[in-house]
C-alpha cells in the first residue's frame, strides 16, 4: 500500500455526509482515496478501504476519518463492513474489483453499490439480481451522463422526435466497449428498440488526451443521421443532426476526473431505473454478440 494513502487529512470542514467503503486491490484503493480527498465542496466522507487477501482476522489502521483494512478474506468482508459502518450515515460501497462472493451480503448492508471495474461482465451478471436489495449503479453510467444528456436534448427537435420509432442502426466507436454496450442498452431500453435495429460497437484506441469512454456515436434512420463526437481540443461534446443548420448542441465533457464522477454518485440517493434497464439491455446485447 503506498504511503500517500494516509496523507495528512484536510483541515476540519463540512460535516460527514456518507461512509464510503472502497473494496479492491491496493493500487485501486490508493487511487480511490485520493479521489475522495479531492471532493472538496462536495462534502466530507468517512472512508473505509478494504483490500482482499487471505486474512481471517482484520488488520486495520486508522487516520482521521479513514480506516484501512488489509488483506481480508472475501468471506469476512461483509462482517467488517457491518462492524465499521455508522448507522447515522448513508453507506456507499464503491466496488473496485475482487471476488464477487461478498456482493450479495454487501447489497444488504449498503444504501448504494457503485461498480467500477475494468471488465464488468461477471459483476454485471451478479448486479442484476441485486436491484431489489439496494441502489446499484456503475461509474461508467456517470461517465456517460453528458453523452446521454446531449443526445436526449436533440429529441426536443421535431424531426428527431418524429424519427424515434424508425431508427435503423447505431454505430458506437469506443475505447471502453462495456461503456458502449451500456450506452446502446440505454438507447434500446429507452426507445423500445427491437433486434431489428442494428447495433455495431467498434473498439478504438484512445486518442492523445482522450478520457471519454466513447469516441463517437452515429444513429441512422431514413432521411436522418445523428452524430455525437468530442470536439478536438475543446473538452466539449458536439451532438447534432447531419446537414441540418441550427441543430448542433455543444456541451462540456467536464474534467473527467475520478473525483468528479464519484462526487456525482455520492449526490444521488434514489434508485435509477433507467440504469437498471440499460444494464439488462447491455447484457442482452453482449449475449447476442456472443451468439454470432
Amino acid at each position: 500500500m503506498s504511503a500517500n494513502l494516509f496523507a495528512a487529512p484536510p483541515p476540519a470542514g463540512p460535516a460527514l455526509v456518507a461512509t464510503v467503503i472502497v473494496i479492491g486491490r491496493p493500487e485501486h484503493l490508493d487511487e480511490a482515496a485520493e479521489a475522495l480527498r479531492g471532493l472538496g465542496d462536495a462534502g466530507s466522507v468517512r472512508t473505509i478501504l478494504i483490500s482482499e487477501g487471505a486474512r481471517v482476522t482484520p488488520s486495520s489502521e486508522v487516520s482521521g476519518d479513514t480506516i484501512l483494512v488489509s488483506d481480508l478474506a472475501p468471506r469476512y468482508i461483509n462482517n467488517a463492513v457491518a462492524s465499521l459502518r455508522l448507522s447515522s450515515l448513508p453507506a456507499v460501497v464503491w466496488w473496485r474489483g475482487g471476488s464477487t462472493e461478498a456482493l450479495g451480503g454487501l447489497a444488504e448492508l449498503a444504501d448504494r453499490l457503485v461498480l467500477d471495474v475494468d471488465d464488468p461482465e461477471d459483476v454485471w451478471t451478479h448486479a442484476v439480481g441485486l436491484f431489489d436489495h439496494t441502489v446499484v449503479t456503475d461509474l461508467r453510467w456517470a461517465r456517460l451522463t453528458r453523452w446521454r444528456s446531449a443526445l436526449a436534448h436533440l429529441f426536443d427537435l421535431p424531426q428527431v422526435r418524429d424519427a424515434a420509432g424508425r431508427f435503423e442502426s447505431v454505430t458506437i466507436d469506443a475505447s471502453d466497449v462495456p461503456a458502449a454496450r451500456l450506452f446502446a442498452g440505454w438507447l434500446r431500453s429507452s426507445l423500445g428498440w427491437t433486434s431489428n435495429v442494428r447495433i455495431a460497437i467498434r473498439h478504438v484506441e484512445p486518442g492523445e488526451g482522450m478520457s471519454a469512454p466513447l469516441a463517437g456515436v452515429r444513429l441512422t434512420a431514413k432521411g436522418l443521421v445523428i452524430s455525437l463526437r468530442p470536439k478536438p481540443g475543446s473538452g466539449c461534446l458536439e451532438a447534432g443532426v447531419d446537414g441540418a443548420d441550427g441543430c448542433l448542441r455543444i456541451v462540456p465533457l467536464g474534467d473527467g476526473s475520478l473525483a468528479s464522477f464519484i462526487g456525482e454518485e455520492l449526490a444521488v440517493r434514489t434508485r435509477d431505473v433507467a440504469f437498471e434497464r440499460a444494464l439488462a439491455a447491455a447484457r442482452e446485447i453482449r449475449d447476442a454478440e456472443t451468439d454470432k
